[in-house]
């Protein structure tokens, strides 16, 4: 994925809006700007855009997005993106925003951990629920030294799993997904969970049980992890622990911990916004509690919210369409289907 990446340190340089998040819906809340003529920049802590389909799962396939039967994460950031990419929005990686000030002219100032300062007409946070970091085994200890090598707890590459024994922890969609996604790579899987049923989605459980009558996996419910043994610090074997006290030695390569994220707002917490299950209210419009200010996607709340990929690409078109009468006050907004406005770029560009 090729970006143009433009840094302007001082905010000499103000834009329309700025977008806190380079996730799908901070993504597509870019292209849509290019469709309304407004210009924007991306504000992305992580080194690269994708938000948590980039950093935890970008080989992991996607069912339930429109337009789509089967797309894996990366695939999809790369779609949007090229999408996106055609209206040249500013990007600036690796940006962690830690506060913002309202004007007195309405407009909005936004500093990041580094000290850059960005100007803009309206502001949009984009940002996920904020900071995310996996769930840990605390029974395990420290295990430091073997993260990334031997413990994991996302797949970022499923050749870090091929040909070994993978231990994956979890009864979610994740450890599901990846207990049946890293059969045909891994030279066995075993499946572990504390639960006496799967949390996951009705038709991955379905798949793991019949992986597991053919006897290509092994499920042990009912049952936890307590130990790692190494040997010259490449790990052997795993101990599991079953609720009746009985442990079992199996034998593991790679411990693939999916028991899901502790997520952290960060700074935006402390921003007196309105909250709601660590959400930020905003209205039929998107907008927060302070005008100018919108939310879109996992960190944006309302009645009803459904937190699905889907639901964060349209509150992005909504954000960024209301956005338009807080950006250009008193301008009468005329609506453009995207068939008839591309139809005439590509004739402008004959």
């Amino acid at each position: 994925m090729t970006l143009n990446k433009v840094y302007y340190s001082g905010g000499e340089e103000i834009r329309d809006l700025t977008i806190v998040g380079g996730g799908p819906t901070g993504i597509f809340a870019a292209f849509q700007c290019g469709m309304n003529n407004i210009t924007c920049r991306i504000i992305e802590s992580m080194p690269q855009l994708g938000g948590q389909l980039a950093a935890l799962y970008p080989e992991k396939h996607i069912y339930d997005v429109a337009g789509f039967h089967e797309v894996p994460a990366a695939g999809l950031v790369d779609s949007l993106w090229k999408q996106a990419e055609r209206y040249h929005p500013e990007i600036n990686l690796g940006e962690a925003v830690t506060r913002y000030r309202k004007l007195d002219d309405g407009s909005f100032e936004t500093t990041t951990t580094s000290g850059k300062v960005f100007l803009s007409r309206a502001l949009l946070l984009a940002a996920g629920l904020g900071a995310f970091t996996p769930r840990t085994l605390p029974q395990l200890g420290r295990v430091d030294h073997l993260e990334g090598m031997s413990i994991f707890y996302a797949v970022k590459n499923i050749s870090d799993f091929a040909g070994k024994k993978v231990v994956i922890v979890g009864g979610g969609d994740s450890a599901l997904d990846w207990a049946v996604g890293l059969l045909d790579a891994a030279e066995h899987v075993t499946l572990v969970h504390r639960m006496h049923e799967f949390q996951g989605h009705g038709k991955t459980a379905r798949e793991v049980d019949e992986a597991k009558d053919q006897g290509v996996i092994d499920v042990y419910m009912d049952t936890e992890v307590t130990a790692v043994q190494t040997v010259e610090g490449e790990m052997k074997n795993v101990t599991l622990v079953r609720k009746n006290g009985a442990a079992i030695q199996v034998e593991a390569d790679r411990l693939l911990i999916l028991i899901g994220f502790k997520s952290n707002l960060g700074p935006l917490a402390e921003w007196d916004l309105e909250l709601v299950d660590n959400a930020l209210v905003v209205d039929s419009h998107m907008k927060t509690s302070v005008d100018g200010l919108y939310a879109a996607g996992d960190i944006a709340w309302y009645q009803g919210k459904l937190k699905i990929i889907q639901t964060g690409l349209s509150d992005a078109a909504m954000a960024v369409r209301h956005s338009l009468n807080y950006i250009r006050p008193g301008e009468k907004i005329k609506h453009t289907f995207s068939s008839v406005k591309m139809a005439k770029q590509k004739k402008n560009e004959q």
